[in-house]
């Protein structure tokens, strides 16, 4: 007998009202505190002290946000006249919006003109209304295919496909006004579409952040449902008792309450990860149920008397129940102490989420059953189907007769798993969580074969000196390396104040590039009495003329290639500008996201690491055997390296939803070893053999243990059918990871009890 477990027990019995009636009135708290706010912008991945992060944070007070743009992508017969009118119509309506910053299209042009006798440049738009001839359209098609400015960058080569950019406001950008706009803009698109027969094609980082922000909340309550819906019915058909069904529900129901509550609490938005919390703690929280009504059932049917049976479950399984939620909440929690803002909110609410199902479960499951009438014949003959004592009998049987087959396997499995582990690659996408059937992929394709990407890509370029960078030989410089950047395929024509001067030059004696000394001059007296250094270039360059901007796109061509990108590129910047003079910085959302990748990653792999030694030290405590320690380790370590050899004999790369299961999962898989080793060692206690308490480790546990592994199972399965790549990746990984950790711990675990505990 336990004391303390024991006095436990009675003190939730004797004061079960009382604590209640406690429960309820924190549980109505939680419920008035919860979290209810979605986020409206990309979870922070990037440490803020990271020099990765500076640079980007730097970069958006000198220059602004560099994703804040909706791409149009049109089609057609550009420079007929009622194409173009129809093109004039959408770009003045969508400018017209509340929260647009800007538009600009081949119909709402600003051309540069050379005021020579006044000394000076200014802007001035091409058009004020569309053409309303032929001729008129003629004539404006020629001066727009002539200012070369926008080749490439709005039009086409072809003069078939021409860009619409829409930048949003800060504020748009960060609050729910950006869903609002994009259905607008997108009202606005149809009335085009209808009079044009032509489709548009929308691209741009407004447009993830949106379809984040308006998918969270569905799943968010579809998949919580879904995992209630699940577990209920496999509950029911393990038990067959709607009564059994009502009570682990009610207490799921409890503490999903409190979880919203910890959001809230913490001041936490629901994002990509912590919006999948509720659904996970739903599953997760089942198992307690369950250990906790078998072992009431067994115990019941064993001693025939309520009040008893109520305290041996509780003081017999209640340590054990301890340890098995610690490990899980370990799992979830050492991802709490990541650098990472995405992890550490999810690491923090699930991990204690998971502890407060366990003292949740703990209080109410023993406390509704002392006012239930005494389990019924029928409700407790699951213990003795046919079907699952045949099973149990047949892996009793088996590690008993057949270990050397069963470590045959298991080795031969590991071998092929470690192969098939050294063919993962660990690469991600932007647009990894989108569906591969959502119009954002095929717009997307369509944006980056007509202009060569739509994702963010930056480069600043330092001078050491005030004005440097507008400066003759600066400006060669800037031209050159935009010449080597055409040569990638992967980006998009560039932007920089070289373009600008290139521009003027047009301007001013008729053929755009890069003036000569004599001629750059002249352009430089007139820009000093215009206003291009306040407008023109404002976006390009800082207001000392010191820093210059060279702004473009890059296809989205996963994270190991846009790592190569950037390194080879870095090369060219140092080929181009004396690195002893000029400063440079790659920065941008891709960059910013390149870096995040890496440290998602890196992060969830130390994370692995310490919840391997926490949950060590854990068992160890529990079992006060090193030996022990080591043969539960080694059948939860084994699904993990299935799940990576898997992994890479079926291509899917590792990246952070995927990185993120061996963590989350291997806490969950080692408690069906706690609690089997927590019987066995029940067993060698009472005197026992290795042998006879192997047996009825399995008698006493096995349904248990069965029966918690399929609810995981299928309750994680749930998450296939999500709407973001990495949650189905979470949910499939997750689920072939549990099962096999169930067989693993039904198999290997006992096997090697058997050969090394004797």
């Amino acid at each position: 007998m336990n004391p303390i477990w024991q006095a436990i027990a009675r003190f939730i019995l004797r004061n079960r009202i009382l604590l209640l009636i406690i429960l309820g009135v924190l549980t109505s708290f939680m419920w008035m505190v919860r979290g209810q706010e979605v986020s409206q912008s990309f979870g922070k991945v990037i440490p803020k002290y990271d020099p990765t992060y500076v640079e980007y944070q730097d970069f958006k007070k000198e220059f602004g946000e560099d994703g804040n743009v909706i791409v149009l992508g049109l089609e057609g017969d550009i420079f007929d006249k009622d194409y173009f009118g129809e093109l004039y119509k959408l770009s003045e309506g969508i400018k017209e919006l509340d929260g647009i910053d800007g538009v600009i299209s081949l119909s709402h042009l600003e051309d540069l003109i050379a005021n020579v006798e006044e000394g000076s440049f200014s802007t001035e738009r091409l058009l004020s209304k569309p053409p309303e001839t032929e001729a008129e359209m003629d004539s404006m098609a020629a001066v727009i295919k002539g200012l070369r400015f926008y080749t490439d960058l709005l039009l086409n080569d072809s003069a078939n496909v021409t860009l619409v950019g829409v930048s949003l406001t800060d504020e748009a950008l960060d609050s729910r006004r950006k869903i609002e706009l994009y259905d607008e803009i997108k009202k606005l698109g149809g009335s085009f579409e209808e009079q044009t027969g032509s489709t548009i094609r929308y691209a741009g980082m407004p447009l993830l952040r949106i379809f984040m922000s308006t998918q969270i909340p569905k799943e968010l309550v579809m998949f919580m449902g879904l995992a209630l819906l699940v577990t209920s019915l496999v509950l029911l058909w393990f038990f067959r008792s709607w009564l059994v069904l009502v009570y682990p529900t009610f207490v799921i129901g409890t503490v999903l309450i409190w979880t919203f509550g910890i959001m809230g609490l913490l001041g936490y938005e629901y994002n990509l990860t912590t919006g999948i919390i509720p659904s996970l703690i739903t599953v997760i929280g089942i198992p307690n149920c369950i250990y906790l009504l078998t072992k009431y059932h067994i115990e019941y049917k064993r001693t025939r008397n309520k009040v008893k049976a109520l305290v041996l479950i509780i003081e017999k399984i209640g340590i054990v129940t301890v340890m098995t939620n610690a490990t899980t909440a370990v799992g979830f929690g050492v991802l709490a102490f990541t650098d990472i803002s995405l992890l550490n909110e999810f690491g923090l609410v699930a991990g204690l989420s998971v502890l407060c199902a366990f003292v949740i479960s703990l209080l109410m499951i023993p406390t509704i059953l002392s006012f239930l009438p005494p389990p019924t014949t029928q409700q407790v003959a699951y213990l003795d189907r046919q079907m699952l004592t045949s099973f149990i009998g047949f892996l009793d049987y088996s590690v008993h007769h057949r270990r050397p087959l069963i470590y045959g396997v298991s080795i031969t499995i590991a071998v092929v798993a470690a192969w098939g582990m050294y063919s993962l690659v660990p690469v991600s996408y932007m647009v990894d969580d989108i569906p591969n059937d959502h119009n954002i992929h095929s717009d997307l394709q369509f944006m980056e074969t007509h202009f060569g990407g739509a994702m963010p890509f930056e480069i600043v370029i330092e001078g050491e000196k005030k004005r440097q960078m507008v400066k003759n030989s600066s400006l060669k410089r800037l031209n050159k390396l935009q010449e080597k950047l055409k040569e990638y395929p992967e980006l998009s024509k560039t932007l920089s104040i070289a373009n600008v001067a290139s521009y003027a030059r047009q301007s001013v004696f008729g053929e755009y590039g890069i003036p000569s000394r004599s001629e750059y001059g002249a352009i430089r007296d007139l820009i000093r009495h215009s206003e291009i250094d306040q407008n023109v270039n404002k976006r390009l360059n800082d207001s000392l003329f010191q820093k210059a901007r060279i702004s473009g796109s890059v296809k989205d061509v996963g994270s190991k290639r846009l790592e190569v990108l950037l390194d080879s590129v870095e090369q060219d910047i140092i080929s181009v500008f004396d690195t002893s003079k000029f400063t440079y910085t790659l920065t941008g959302t891709t960059r910013i996201y390149v870096k995040g990748n890496q440290y998602i990653i890196e992060n969830l792999v130390s994370s692995l690491l310490i919840a391997f030694m926490v949950i060590a030290l854990l068992m160890g405590f529990l079992f006060r055997s090193v030996r022990v320690v080591i043969i539960s380790l080694v059948p939860n370590f084994l699904p993990l390296l299935v799940v990576a050899g898997i992994m890479g004999f079926c291509g899917v790369p590792l990246k952070p939803s995927t990185a993120l299961v061996f963590s989350v999962v291997f806490g969950i898989a080692v408690d069906d070893s706690i609690h089997f080793l927590a019987r066995y060692r029940l067993g060698r206690k009472n005197g026992n053999s290795v042998a006879g308490a192997v047996s009825e480790s399995f008698q006493d546990t096995g349904v248990s243990m069965i029966y918690t592994s399929l609810i995981l199972f299928t309750g994680f399965v749930i998450f296939v059918g999500s709407s973001f790549g990495g949650i189905q990746a979470l949910g499939l990984l997750s689920s072939i990871t549990l099962f096999i950790a169930m067989l693993s711990n039904l198999l290997l675990l006992p096997s090697l009890l058997l050969s090394l505990d004797s």
